[in-house]
């Protein structure tokens, strides 16, 4: 007999948290809103299924620390090192393991494109609350 522990609410929160950090203030720097809002219908990061993300405490713990991981790396610019580019795709392969669908490579964040914060994107969170 096996005993496994549940991941709990709060991991579930931070997951959704993180994922909604990377669509709003990532994504838009790299990507315009039409890719964004199909890789929306595709399901990456499994943005449509909240609920089933992760079913252990052990599998909720892997998703968050690659989830920080990957999101420092690409905020850091320092992708252009090798090792950083390692610990990337280990990272990314990690989440596909656990079904967490991320079919980004680092090549896809070595520069910096802005197009949809140029434009104004829908992706991106606004800075205050006030319409102006």
């Amino acid at each position: 007999m096996k005993i496994v522990y549940a991941s709990t609410p709060e991991q579930a929160k931070k997951i959704n948290h993180l994922v909604e950090y990377f669509y709003s203030n990532i994504l838009p720097k790299y990507f315009t809103d039409k890719q964004i809002n199909e890789f929306i219908k595709m399901n990456f990061l499994n943005i449509n299924d909240f609920d089933n993300q992760s079913d252990t405490l052990k599998e909720a713990y892997q998703i968050i620390a690659c989830l920080e991981t990957i999101c420092f790396l690409i905020e850091s610019e320092s992708l252009e090192k090798e090792k950083y580019q390692k610990m990337f795709n280990k990272n990314a392969q990690i989440l596909n393991n656990l079904g967490f669908s991320f079919p980004f490579s680092y090549e896809n964040f070595l520069e910096t494109k802005n197009v949809s914060m140029e434009l104004g994107s829908i992706h991106v969170k606004a800075a205050n609350h006030w319409l102006i």
